[in-house]
């Protein structure tokens, strides 16, 4: 075009800077090259570039550029100049700059152009002015399908679900049918109320229109069952997609995450990650590493953290931080503590998810060193680290530093105490023993104490036999929870310790009386990526056989070893050999058989708890984890337990 001239010839050069444009950002550069190297300059060729700038995502360099060329050339914007600047100061969310383009349209007498006017609604709405929106709404002379989809997409994106719903009955009542866009929009709308009655009424209007669900909508329709809970109904829209995008993967994914049905959420994603050519994006990757969180699965959790670095995912700063919590809530905190360190940049969140991860696995000299090393760094504490930094404490029978610590929240930090500090200090204390100490902390404190606080009360009166405080503790617990089947069975288990036998009779016949079903203990181990379930006693299991012969082994070798069952804890009052049996049987002894069954010598099981574990089962897995040469892990319902050469990692205090 240089060699023959056509590169003066402004129809020529106008086609090929727009040529090189759709290229994408690759050939912005290029074709602003060309641009700047023209002399005397259309409005079409500025309009050109303008809007490549905000097609190739460079809305402040397109802003720029106008500037440039109201100072630089006589070119007077037209009707096509404005859409793509009033476009670019929606993605930028430049609303000054808006305003004032604004006031350039009407001084220009445009301002009753409709496709102007529609980009003026979207930059207010992108910008958070609904108010202004819609009284250019309102005073527009003509409306059509796009300014009505404009206004419903501008309040369902600022959160006002119920305006937008109001809005499309308007709509229908001026004689508009909606399109896949608006009916996007609108199911977005209910996704967010949680309201499954609009959105399946809406969905029906959809079958009813014979519209096309197209990727967009299709993944509305998903993303909106699944919040609302209706997960059979999101996985047949799912399936009947023609064109899943990761938007409609993501929502499935993060609904089956959100309803406790983690398992599922991980099939689909090894389904999309194996099975299909779309990328995950960060949602996607959130969602699936709360799941594996949920689950404590940390064999997946290692694998999606490996196909994270094999696919080479941007590791920002929320994800280093789920990965952490993940980790933490896997059992595995070196690895936890391995990305946090290697992180350039931490918030907030990601000192806390340190510090509670530290809490979690009773490593609370630990959890205190990170909290001072936060302190040297610009960010500031808030009320969730002092939780974490308490909970550590308790967990590791650190009183001094904790009631320092709780003391300095208001203080010295001018955070205002919440329940749940007032919780973690009973904790701290009852933990430690310090039951008359919690008893009057709990009767000066300013708030009125709750189900938790009573609660670790009456499991230290368990703990240390203290039958007048477990009484009363009881007795305000179930004022508040009168259906909780744990405060039962705690008292119980006073009772039973002392022998008292009647009383734990009438406890039982309470509990009958009321309805009240015992939660039974349900213990997990992970092998080969499928997860094993034990209850009490299971022979469901198809491996049961070997898995009842482990555990007649394992007896066997341990009392050569010295133990003796504690049976402390039996409820029934019957003879020593029939307590001893009903504790053999506990779930996570099963889940531990199961585990030595398919381990090696120095090999990993790792196992997980609904309930908290009882002192037999802590003392039996430490004198395995010697025996068998295993690390041994256990979650349960409070805490992580590390079992090593016959060694606890929370030294015996839990």
């Amino acid at each position: 075009m240089v060699v023959t001239g056509f590169i003066h010839h402004k129809p020529s050069l106008n086609k090929l800077i727009a040529l090189v444009l759709s290229m994408g950002s690759l050939g912005v550069g290029y074709a602003y090259s060309v641009f700047a190297h023209t002399r005397e300059l259309d409005i079409l060729t500025w309009n050109t570039m303008l809007r490549g700038f905000v097609n190739s995502n460079m809305p402040r360099r397109a802003l720029q550029s106008y500037t440039e060329m109201l100072e630089q050339s006589r070119n007077v914007p037209d009707r096509f100049t404005f859409p793509s600047l009033l476009k670019g100061c929606a993605l930028s969310l430049e609303f000054k700059v808006g305003k004032i383009l604004h006031g350039q349209v009407v001084k220009y007498m445009l301002h009753s152009d409709l496709y102007i006017e529609t980009t003026l609604l979207n930059m207010y709405a992108a910008c958070g002015d609904l108010r202004s929106a819609r009284l250019l709404f309102e005073r527009m002379g003509h409306r059509n399908k796009v300014v009505w989809t404009s206004m419903i997409s501008g309040y369902t994106k600022n959160h006002c679900p119920n305006e937008a719903l109001l809005l499309y009955e308007k709509m229908e009542e001026d004689g508009f049918s909606p399109d896949e866009v608006t009916m996007a929009t609108l199911v977005s709308a209910c996704a967010e109320l949680k309201d499954l009655g609009v959105g399946m009424k809406l969905h029906s209007h959809i079958r009813e229109m014979d519209m096309k669900i197209c990727a967009v909508l299709g993944s509305a329709l998903v993303n909106m069952y699944a919040k609302c809970g209706d997960l059979k109904t999101a996985r047949q829209v799912f399936d009947h997609l023609s064109d899943k995008d990761v938007y409609a993967w993501s929502a499935l994914i993060f609904g089956y995450v959100k309803n406790n049905r983690s398992t599922e959420a991980l099939q689909l994603f090894r389904e999309m990650a194996e099975g299909s050519n779309m990328r995950p994006n960060e949602v996607t990757i959130l969602a699936v590493i709360s799941a594996c969180a949920q689950l404590g699965d940390l064999e997946t959790g290692r694998w999606v953290h490996d196909y994270i670095t094999r696919t080479q995912q941007d590791h920002s700063v929320s994800l280093n931080n789920s990965l952490i919590d993940m980790f933490s809530k896997c059992g595995d905190i070196d690895a936890a503590k391995r990305i946090f360190d290697s992180m350039s940049y931490r918030d907030l969140i990601s000192w806390n998810s340190m510090v509670n991860g530290l809490a979690l696995h009773g490593l609370g000299r630990e959890a205190l060193a990170q909290f001072h090393l936060m302190q040297t760094t610009d960010l500031h504490p808030d009320e969730i680290t002092f939780i974490g930094v308490l909970t550590a404490c308790s967990h590791a029978g650190l009183v001094q530093e904790g009631k320092k610590l709780f003391y300095e929240i208001e203080a010295l930090y001018g955070i205002r105490l919440k329940l749940e500090h007032y919780g973690c200090m009973v904790d701290l204390l009852c933990r430690a023993g310090l039951l008359a100490e919690a008893r009057e902390f709990i009767r000066v404190m300013p708030l009125q104490p709750n189900g938790a606080i009573w609660g670790s009360m009456l499991g230290a009166c368990r703990v240390y036999n203290n039958l007048e405080l477990g009484e009363e503790a009881a007795r305000c617990l179930l004022k508040l929870e009168p259906t909780n089947d744990g405060v039962y069975i705690l008292l119980s288990n006073i009772y039973a310790r002392r022998k008292m036998w009647n009383e734990v009779k009438k406890v039982r016949e309470l509990m009958n009386e009321k309805g009240i079903q015992k939660t039974p203990g349900c213990s997990s181990v992970v092998i080969d990526n499928i997860a094993h379930s034990f209850l009490a006693g299971d022979c469901s299991h198809p491996e049961t056989a070997e898995i009842f012969i482990m555990l007649r082994q394992v007896k066997e070798k341990l009392k050569l070893a010295g133990y003796v069952a504690d049976t402390s804890e039996v409820l029934l009052n019957i003879d020593d050999n029939k307590k001893e049996e009903s504790v053999s049987q506990h779930s996570e002894k099963l889940a531990l058989c199961y585990g030595l069954l398919k381990s090696k010598i120095g090999g990993r099981i790792v196992i997980l708890k609904n309930l908290r574990v009882c002192s037999d089962c802590h003392t039996l897995i430490k004198l395995v984890s010697k025996i068998y040469q295993r690390q041994i892990t256990l979650r349960d319902r409070n805490r992580f337990h590390h079992f090593k050469d016959g060694s606890c990692s929370c030294r015996d205090y839990w």
